[in-house]
């Protein structure tokens, strides 16, 4: 007498499928059809004789390809392959969700500072067409007659990007200091492209100017002096 009857692989396949369809996280609907994929193919393989190779094929394309959804959105959910620079500027994007800020990562541009008297990033009452982040050192800033320096977890040129206008300072990154620089444009084409990330971006860019406007506040300075 057989223990078990091969047919209900069958079975077995199609329930695991079905309990997939039922799950609303998609990780976990990718792991399930991966399973049930497999153990179809289980079947398909050893038991019709000769194996039902044209479903084998076709069972180890659907997880091939699920396995590969399966990777992209553990992306998007976590911080893998990541260096530790990478984390660090992930930090300073808190609305962001991993995979959105792979995306900006893509269209970031790291710069070291290396005039003596200062990397000009903006003038004041003139058009900035990039968005910056001060990961490593300070950055002058000059806003009329009155100056002060912003150190590194800072952005600039955030009022400029909101307002899709000039800058409201001219700043001066310190020689040797580190930043990273993002296109305005390439910005606004991957908002375009995705209004979650634009959410997320607008709300990172608004916690930004409610810190600085906070700051300036207690320093009992005028808060547009604090706004890059």
């Amino acid at each position: 007498m057989t223990l078990f009857d091969p047919a209900w692989l069958i079975h077995v396949g199609t329930a695991l499928l079905l309990i997939g369809y039922f799950i609303r996280d998609e990780l976990k609907l990718r792991v399930m059809i991966i399973v049930s994929s497999a153990v179809f193919n289980v079947y398909y393989w050893l038991v019709p004789s000769p194996p039902l190779w044209d479903a084998v094929m076709t069972g180890f394309l659907m997880i091939g390809v699920n396995i590969w959804v399966l990777t992209q959105v553990l992306l998007d959910r976590t911080t893998l392959r990541l260096g530790e620079d990478e984390k660090r500027l992930y930090d300073a994007f808190a609305t962001f969700t991993p995979g959105q800020f792979r995306k900006v990562l893509k269209r970031a541009k790291w710069r070291v500072a290396s005039e003596p008297e200062g990397q000009v990033l903006t003038i004041e009452s003139q058009a900035c067409d990039a968005l910056y982040f001060i990961f490593d050192g300070e950055v002058g800033v000059e806003k009329g007659s009155h100056s002060f320096t912003l150190p590194s977890g800072n952005f600039i040129g955030e009022v400029a990007y909101v307002q899709n206008g000039n800058a409201s300072a001219t700043t001066r990154a310190a020689q040797g200091t580190r930043y990273v620089e993002w296109a305005s444009k390439d910005l606004r084409d991957l908002e375009a492209k995705s209004p979650d990330l634009a959410n997320a971006l607008k709300a990172r860019l608004a916690d930004e100017l409610a810190q600085k406007l906070g700051n300036s506040v207690q320093a009992s300075v005028a808060p547009e002096l604090r706004l890059t």
